[in-house]
């Protein structure tokens, strides 16, 4: 008889936690980008000032936006002076339908290039579109831009989020408002937040979906910095079946199988695992309340042999 130590199947009905592993983020993180790229010619903030809205943060070379606008300027001047001088030419007749719509056209067309030409002069100077923190990129005056290359972030640091990716088996389980518990390691603390945001769609390799939750203010300060490590713990569900320890289970080719006590002898169960929690395991099908299961002493078992325990 081999000696083996056992466990009799019992019911049980748990809240599930899920743990998931994300960072801290800030509560609005805004990409501080040239539309049009260009060469630096200016910072005036370092990472970590505060700024707020309005505040100039960076600057490009603006000399072909300045001459692209000067230009488009001197043809809106142009045109306005056409219509003004023969505009009484066309009331009185002396000027066809045609003509005066194509005067018209032009019009038009000089104040659009003139709108155009000044938002990108405008563009390029960053300001800070709210009162924030600035985080800035390793960039230096002088150095030339790339069509929207970022040289940093403004954050909105009032708030702060945890975020974190969920499996496509589990996001259908979670939903808006769950409660998760955020643990700090670096700062050996846990926030409680609340799950505020969960993507629609998974991304295309890993086939997760994008998950974030809000902190609450109080517990935490400003050394909660985003970019540190989390451990999110979501109780969102609430599991039943039958509870084995972990150690009882072996995996085979075709699943998941334990050995239980038949008429004094082991038994291979094929069985289906329901969840993993914190006492053991959740089997869902293939054991009753009250079999008895081989936990330790399975390693050279087989069908129909003896035990003694």
């Amino acid at each position: 008889a081999l000696p083996v130590e056992i466990e009799v199947v019992g019911e049980s009905r748990q809240v599930v936690s899920d743990v998931y592993v994300g960072e801290i983020v800030a509560k609005s993180e805004i990409p501080l980008v040239f539309p049009m790229g260009g060469q630096l010619t200016g910072l005036y903030v370092k990472s970590g000032s505060q700024v707020f809205k309005g505040q100039e943060i960076a600057s490009v070379d603006n000399t072909q936006a300045a001459a692209m606008l000067e230009s488009a300027e001197a043809m809106l001047r142009q045109a306005e002076d056409a219509y003004t001088r023969l505009k009484p030419v066309y009331e009185q007749g002396g000027m066809s339908e045609v003509k005066w719509m194509d005067l018209k056209t032009s019009l038009e067309k000089a104040r659009s290039l003139v709108t155009s030409s000044k938002k990108r002069y405008e563009d390029c100077v960053i300001r800070a579109a709210q009162d924030g923190v600035v985080n800035m990129s390793d960039v230096e005056v002088g150095q030339h831009l790339t069509l929207g290359q970022p040289i940093g972030q403004l954050l909105d640091l009032t708030g702060r989020k945890a975020e974190f990716t969920v499996p496509e088996s589990e996001i259908g389980s979670l939903a808006i408002g769950d409660e998760v518990q955020v643990t700090i390691p670096a700062l050996g603390y846990t926030i409680d937040a609340t799950v505020d945001e969960k993507s629609l769609i998974s991304t295309r390799l890993a086939h997760t979906y994008h998950v974030s939750a809000v902190l609450e203010k109080s517990p935490y300060t400003a050394e909660l910095l985003p970019g540190m490590v989390c451990r999110a713990i979501v109780r969102s569900k609430k599991a039943e079946g039958k509870i084995i320890s972990a150690g009882c289970i072996q995996t085979q080719q075709q699943g998941h199988s334990v050995w239980v006590l038949r008429n004094g002898r082991a038994e291979r169960q094929m069985v289906k695992i329901a969840q993993f929690v914190e006492n053991g395991v959740l089997i869902s099908d293939g054991l009753q309340n009250g079999d008895t299961v081989i936990s330790k002493g399975y390693q050279k078992m087989y069908n129909g042999a003896r035990v003694s325990f």
